[in-house]
């Protein structure tokens, strides 16, 4: 009866879910959600070159709907900020008869350059123009709400130009520095006199004492996200000995647009693989469906979070030692799950798990507790040992008690 009357409660919950469903780990971003361990990251790349040009205004603006977003930035003749992923102009730029803009972006002024035009996409030469134009990192900042984080990917040599604008701008608040760099000494070097910035760590490579090192030395320089990135499935960088080192201390980032995260696929089965494997910041060219596989995270935790609540009280005593222990383990499982991170795979797996250790307890008696003992040569001496400790302290005494008699 009570097992019938469960069920009619989850139909309850369920159909409740469905009518009110929201969306927790996606969404606008701040940067209090850099420090939630429960909170999965979408970092929208580039914008939404899927409805607008890759870095534009327009771009940047729609995809902050998503999460955080990543922009590239290149520093202009005058020493003002552009968003372009190339030094060149060759790819994206056009004029505004649409004809192809060739040069360095180095070489080119401000106001030229946002007088100029961008194709759609990601560019290239089978990309028609847009009216969107170059964009310029005060645009961006000035244009997209106060809830929206920027990723601002930034060369070390260029970070003095573009810290500057950002001060100018008082958006330090807004941004995040991400290094186009794999060395984290240079990115510490880069970025430790300035205290009012929040900077992400990276490690790209497969070398375990290289990957602990420049995650350690992230964690002592205030980095509390670390980007890590391989071209090797099953490299160190997906190894629980690697992971650990997140434990209470950040987040670990990869990026799936660039064949860093071993060549997993930017899709639902490349994500949840990366949760799995610990990561809960993930780059993605496909922000939309990245927040509709959210979705079901949060539906799948608050599914979980209920049978968790409703099976945590259960009388366990009447029932069978071996159920009774598939059942506490279970438990345990789906309550340390729900207290961070989990994959979409791994929360239904924990609420299968639980619900069958649930109906799978079995009422009859407990198994007598037996306590056994294998002989072996160590043991057999620590027992004489512990065995004339015993004795030498007792005689000890009783000498000492004796001599106390005698003195009376």
């Amino acid at each position: 009866m009570v097992r019938f009357l469960n069920k009619i409660a989850l139909s309850v919950l369920v159909l409740t879910l469905l009518a009110n469903t929201f969306v927790t780990s996606a969404g606008a971003a701040t940067k209090e959600d850099l420090d939630s361990a429960e909170k999965i990251i979408c970092i929208v790349h580039r914008g939404d070159w899927h409805s607008y040009p890759e870095n534009s205004a327009e771009a940047v603006k729609a995809g902050s709907e998503y999460g955080f977003v990543s922009v590239d930035l290149q520093v202009t003749e005058d020493k003002k900020v552009v968003l372009m992923a190339d030094d060149t102009t060759d790819r994206m730029v056009v004029d505004a008869e649409g004809n192809t803009v060739s040069g360095a972006v180095a070489e080119k002024t401000l106001e030229e350059l946002t007088s100029l035009y961008l194709r759609a996409g990601n560019g290239s030469a089978h990309n028609k123009k847009t009216d969107c134009h170059v964009a310029s990192l005060e645009a961006v900042v000035s244009e997209t709400s106060e809830d929206s984080v920027i990723i601002l990917n930034t060369y070390c040599e260029d970070f003095e130009s573009v810290y500057a604008q950002v001060k100018e701008l008082d958006a330090t608040d807004k941004v995040v520095f991400r290094f186009v760099s794999d060395s984290i000494s240079d990115i510490v070097k880069t970025t430790s006199a300035y205290d009012d910035i929040t900077v992400f760590g990276n490690y790209q490579g497969n070398i375990i004492f290289l990957a602990t090192s420049a995650v350690k030395k992230s964690f002592e320089n205030g980095m509390n996200i670390v980007e890590l990135g391989s071209a090797n499935a099953n490299g160190v960088l997906y190894d629980d000995f690697l992971m650990k080192r997140f434990d209470k201390n950040g987040k670990a980032m990869v990026s799936t647009v660039n064949g860093r995260s071993g060549k997993r696929p930017d899709s639902e089965r490349g994500w949840d693989d990366l949760i799995v494997n610990g990561y809960s910041v993930i780059e993605t060219d496909y922000p939309e469906q990245f927040n509709e596989y959210l979705a079901q995270i949060d539906d799948e935790r608050e599914t979980l979070s209920y049978y968790v609540d409703l099976y945590k009280s259960t009388d366990l005593q009447p029932h069978t030692t071996d159920t009774e222990n598939d059942f506490k383990s279970a438990l345990e499982t789906a309550q340390n799950l729900l207290s961070g991170t989990g994959s979409l795979s791994e929360l239904q797996n924990a609420r299968h798990a639980l619900q069958s250790a649930y109906d799978n307890l079995t009422p009859g008696e407990k198994k007598a507790v037996t306590l056994k003992f294998d002989f072996t040569i160590g043991r057999f001496i620590a027992v004489v040992l512990c065995g004339g400790a015993i004795i030498a302290a007792q005689v000890f005494f009783f000498k000492k008690r004796d001599k106390s008699k005698k003195a009376q």
